[in-house]
């Protein structure tokens, strides 16, 4: 049985295994990381740089810190959050400049203080509820500088990617899976959608990955990591990626 957001991650088991498998070194994950992490760390470089003072940066699901700890560094000012206590236990190790907070920014409101230029959310959408990623995207919304602040969040299962087929397959043969096996899908056009209903106006879309990430478990491994890597953010297939950044701003409409 698939648990709660809220439930994910607040066992140390649960979090040990996800730095020692979802982002082992061999990991698809990690392989999709590695695509990413330049493209995001280049959008905040550009971002600060258009900045007349020094950025503030909210990485929300802050998770282990694997994006927290690559943009403290390119920021004025890091905060991190995340539901889990364990999961910020081991973000702590890794991002010695960030302010880090453990708590529900629905519940706990006081949270989160004053406004932020930059905002990141990634692996959230999907791992959390159905009801409960609007109502997020819009408490987000509420502490993102206006007009110009940038939101930065991910989907990273595409339902109209090569991914899909096989979900389907895991689907029927896992029953619901065993609480640590994400199955959630989400289409380019539903996740903007949603964006939109929150109040974010997608201004850019960046596709990272095209091949089943099943693939990446053969003998053809480098293969197909080397066509992704040859696809990664370029105009081919733009709505055919499994994992998608968008670049949103507030559109004003809330």
């Amino acid at each position: 049985m698939i648990t709660s957001y809220a439930e994910r991650f607040q066992q140390e088991s649960d979090v040990a295994f996800y730095e020692a498998a979802e982002y082992g070194a061999e990991s698809y994950a990690t392989a999709i990381w590695q695509l990413q992490r330049p493209v995001l760390e280049n959008l905040v470089k550009d971002f600060s740089t258009a900045q007349t003072g020094p950025v503030r940066l909210l990485d929300f699901a802050c998770g282990t810190g694997r994006v927290l700890s690559a943009l403290e560094p390119l920021v004025g000012a890091a905060d991190g959050v995340d539901i889990s206590e364990n999961m910020v236990a081991v973000a702590r190790g890794k991002c010695p400049k960030a302010r880090l907070l453990v708590g529900d920014i629905l519940a706990q409101t006081e949270l989160l203080q004053g406004t932020y230029d930059l905002i990141t959310c990634f692996r959230f959408v999907l791992n959390a509820e159905p009801g409960l990623r609007g109502r997020v995207l819009r408490r987000l919304r509420q502490v993102l500088r206006a007009p110009d602040g940038l939101l930065l969040v991910n989907v990273h299962g595409n339902s109209r990617s090569l991914r899909h087929p096989a979900i389907v397959w895991r689907r029927w043969r896992e029953h619901g899976g065993n609480g640590r096996t994400m199955l959630n899908e989400m289409s380019p056009a539903a996740a903007k959608q949603l964006l939109a209903e929150s109040g974010f106006e997608v201004v850019q879309q960046i596709g990272f990955g095209v091949l089943p990430p099943t693939l990446y478990r053969t003998p053809l491994r480098r293969m197909v990591a080397a066509v992704d890597r040859t696809f990664a953010c370029g105009n081919f297939w733009p709505d055919r990626a499994i994992d998608i950044l968008f670049v949103c701003r507030r559109n004003g409409k809330l």
